[in-house]
């Protein structure tokens, strides 16, 4: 179905489409502050031809990104792992051991023919690992909204093909590193049959940020950040839409191991505070429970916006949607999350949707751009977390970590 003469035009006004979706990784110790060493590396130990830079051979060529972002403590590590190959994913790792490697059997992870990639990526000292999970940003879904009411289908089959993340060509994210700055860009084009004509002029792309020193971000929502937190922005620039009405959601898959009877529940929470976020009073809280203790935990507000220039005159709501318990096929299936996690069959696995819009908003045609945000949750124990999007509002808690969106474990 494609998109009339119309909805380009007004698509080309407003050339990007973004979702902005943040992700922080953080350890906070109760009102303590300490510092980290911080630094990133792209592909590391890795000397096979499969890991060189080189311009792609063909339109389906695609450069085998990882990125190791690793905080050093005094007594502990926090290692980020981004990758490409596969589907992007951030692999999360905290260590009791200050001097804890990453280590990448690059022959497994690319060269596997016949056998499993499981067991291609280790943490040494292995008794020294403490918690680990993965996010995975598995599909990004449209939509025809022809009668404006902002309601994913439930039906898969009643929604446009969905964008297959695994399915992407990626450029060479050594070309935008930043080891000073520590940033760089992931940034692609699907290769799926009868899509690639969408991104003629267009690319989805995922920027890295992580921290050296303590401050506030200059940009709304004005978030405080510490060496303890790495960002990841989610964008979708010029993809044609392929309807007139188009809405888009996006679908993201935690998986964590299974322990003591892991479960997982999502929750409402309400909130007397919109300092941060005007009209926003709902958080939404995805928990990992082990018996009565709560170890690991998502939060974001439903909140949107749709133009570059935040503000609540350009705020909608972004809906959260059911989870799903996703079977180990859905694991895509050469993530690094694999590559980690070895006995698929014990992880504990939930995904979700959450998607952008209100009716009578005009959908995605109306302004092409979408941000997500999100908020935290208050209180004084160890956080050791991955803030999946960035957060806009604040519930009160102690000073330095308001308006921030954790998933990670609690003590």
């Amino acid at each position: 179905m494609a998109a009339s003469r119309q909805a380009r035009g007004v698509y080309e006004c407003w050339p990007m489409f973004s979702l902005a979706l943040f992700v922080f990784i953080s350890l906070v110790v109760g009102n303590e502050t300490f510092s980290r060493q911080v630094s990133m590396h792209y592909n590391p130990g890795c000397n096979i031809t499969e890991c060189q830079s080189f311009p792609p051979s063909n339109n389906n060529d695609t450069h085998n990104n990882l990125v190791h972002v690793l905080a050093r403590g005094h007594r502990d590590s926090l290692h980020y792992v981004w990758s490409t190959i596969g589907a992007p994913t951030v692999l999360v790792v905290h260590t009791t051991s200050k001097d804890s490697e990453l280590r990448v059997d690059w022959e497994r992870l690319l060269r596997a023919t016949n056998r499993s990639i499981s067991g291609a990526i280790t943490f040494e000292p292995s008794n020294a690992v403490d918690f680990s999970m993965a996010v995975i940003f598995n599909k990004i879904w449209e939509y025809e909204d022809l009668h404006d009411k902002s309601e994913l289908p439930e039906d898969d089959a009643e929604m446009f093909e969905p964008y297959d993340l695994a399915k992407m060509r990626w450029d060479d994210f050594n070309m935008t590193m930043n080891a000073t700055g520590l940033t760089g860009n992931f940034t692609g084009a699907t290769t799926q049959q009868d899509m690639e004509s969408l991104f003629q002029n267009g690319s989805i792309s995922f920027k890295i940020h992580a921290f050296k020193t303590d401050d506030r971000s200059t940009d709304l929502p004005h978030l405080q950040y510490t060496s303890n937190q790495t960002q990841f922005d989610f964008t979708i620039d010029s993809v044609e839409p392929r309807g007139n009405m188009s809405r888009y959601a996006m679908e993201v898959m935690l998986i964590t191991e299974d322990k003591r009877g892991t479960h997982v529940d999502l929750k409402k929470l309400q909130s007397i505070d919109d300092e941060y976020t005007p009209g926003v009073f709902e958080l939404f809280e995805l928990t990992t429970t082990h018996g009565a203790q709560t170890d690991s935990y998502v939060q974001w507000k439903p909140v949107c916006y749709t133009k570059h220039t935040r503000s609540m005159a350009v705020a909608t709501p972004a809906k959260t949607h059911k989870l799903k318990e996703p079977d180990t096929a859905s694991i895509p299936g050469d993530t690094i999350a694999r590559a980690y996690f070895t006995n698929l069959d014990r992880l504990q696995r939930k995904a979700l949707n959450v998607s952008f819009g209100l009716t009578g908003d005009g959908t995605y045609v109306a302004s092409n751009f979408t941000s997500w945000t999100g908020d935290p949750r208050g209180h004084h124990h160890v956080w050791r977390g991955v803030h999946l999007l960035q957060a806009e509002g604040r519930r009160k808690g102690r000073e330095g970590n308001e308006g921030r969106v954790y998933q990670g474990k609690r003590k």
